[in-house]
């Protein structure tokens, strides 16, 4: 058990911003016409998975050595105990359902 899917994406853009540690607040945006809602939502429905998503500044991915930004998101991998007991689980909420 424990085990984990962990998927990194990087990219060579201009970096995390100097105030990282607010990115996941709501409304907090870089952009001009940015809400600043995206990355709190998204680590907010990765957290109800029961996973975590990590912003770090990225290795260079070329010789210019510009660092940019780099996600890891970690996601608990379903368990086929876990996953038959959520479809009982669905076929019993269906069944008192349909009786009233």
């Amino acid at each position: 058990d424990g085990q984990v899917a962990r998927i990194a994406v990087a990219d060579n853009g201009i970096g995390l911003p100097e105030e990282r540690s607010r990115l996941f607040e709501p409304y907090v945006s870089t952009r001009a016409k940015g809400t600043g809602l995206g990355l709190s939502i998204v680590k907010k429905i990765i957290e109800e998975h029961g996973g975590s998503l990590v912003l770090t500044d990225a290795d260079p991915l070329d010789d210019s050595g510009q660092v940019g930004a780099r996600a890891e998101i970690c996601l608990p991998l379903a368990t086929a105990t876990g996953i038959e007991q959520a479809g009982e689980l669905e076929l019993a909420e269906r069944g008192r359902d349909s009786d009233g």
